[in-house]
Formats: C-alpha cells, sequence, structure tokens
C-alpha cells in the first residue's frame, strides 16, 4: 500500500513548525521523530506532542503528522529507502537542519517508548543499531560515546549506514521474518 507523496502536506507541516519557533523541534528533527515512529514497534500515545514543548499541537498539524508518519512507514513497507531531509554528514553543524538534528529527533521518538522498543526484539542487536543515532544525535552524553566519537572514520560510516539501519529496524518490528534472513544473508557474505 504506496501511499502518494503529498508535497503540499510537508509545506503546511513546515510552515506550522517555523511559526512555532524556538519551543518546537524543527522540521528535520520532526522527520527523525516520524522516521522513528514510522519504525517503532508500536505507536506510543500522545506522540504528537514531544514536538511542542509547551501548548497543544492543532489538530490539522497532528493530523498532518500522522499522514506523514504513515507515508514513511509505507515507503519502507514497499522496501522503498526514504531520503532524509539533511546530508548524511556528521559534521555539518547546520543547526535544527543537520543530521545530528535528525538523529535527536529519531531518539527523541525512541524515547517516548523505550521499553517496547528493547521488548520487541533482541535487546542487544536493538541498541546496537540504535547506537549511530544515539551517537550523532549528541543527547547520551557517556563518556564511552565520546571516546567512539573521536574515531571520525567510523562516525562517518555510521552516519552513511543510517538509512540501512532505518529499513533493518523497520523490518525487525515489522517483519521479523525478512529481517532474520538479511542477518543471515550478511552472515553469510562475510
Amino acid at each position: 500500500m504506496h501511499q502518494p507523496d503529498n508535497p503540499q502536506l510537508r509545506q503546511n507541516l513546515r510552515d506550522w513548525i517555523d511559526q512555532a519557533g524556538e519551543d518546537c523541534l524543527t522540521w528535520v528533527e520532526v522527520h527523525g521523530l516520524l522516521t522513528a515512529l514510522a519504525c517503532a514497534p508500536r505507536l506510543p500515545e500522545d506522540w504528537q506532542h514531544a514536538i511542542l514543548e509547551e501548548g497543544d499541537v492543532p489538530e490539522q498539524v497532528a493530523t498532518a503528522m500522522e499522514s506523514l508518519r504513515q507515508r514513511i512507514q509505507a515507503q519502507l513497507g514497499a522496501g522503498e529507502g526514504i531520503q532524509l531531509p539533511c546530508r548524511l554528514d556528521p559534521d555539518e553543524e547546520r543547526e535544527g537542519k543537520d543530521l545530528a538534528s535528525w538523529c535527536a529527533g529519531f531518539v527523541i521518538a525512541v524515547s517516548l517508548d523505550e521499553q517496547g522498543w528493547h521488548e520487541a526484539a533482541d535487546e542487544e542487536t536493538i541498541a546496537s543499531l540504535l547506537l549511530p543515532f544515539m551517537l550523532i544525535s549528541g543527547l547520551d552524553e557517556d563518556p564511552a560515546l565520546d571516546e567512539l566519537w573521536q574515531d571520525r572514520k567510523l562516525v562517518r560510516q555510521m552516519a552513511s549506514g543510517i538509512p540501512d539501519l532505518i529499513e533493518e529496524l523497520f523490518l525487525r518490528f515489522h517483519a521479523p521474518e525478512l529481517a532474520d534472513e538479511a542477518e543471515a544473508d550478511e552472515q553469510d557474505d562475510d
């Protein structure tokens, strides 16, 4: 069930985000959040409120976000990759518009239902798959992540692998048999 792209829907959401100002996640962060929610094992209640520090998200904005989340999920379900609204460059610094911001949105969505993410699949595997998002987002102040950040070649490899990780996370929760097959094929290649 592929849903056609709707640029106007995205633009309306982006316009509202711009008007909401600093109390709201940026468009790039919201895209990361929606992507994680499209991959998630279950949808947390009231997830739309994660984008706004104070106040309520208008119903039409919540509806637009849900529609975009479903579009991302449909793309992933059809085996199509998704295009991120930022470059896969962990060193780019365009506050709110860079890969770190996109990863922050992704991590925020995971944090809305961390238990669900870790219960629905092998916890060690999920932690490994989420590591690049955590590292690049900069939200976790773990000294081990700081040390890992120093290996620039590894960080760039992690960043370039994010589209594949998105697909793998989606498969883990929505088509686990396909994820297992892909993992077995990968091990055979090694």
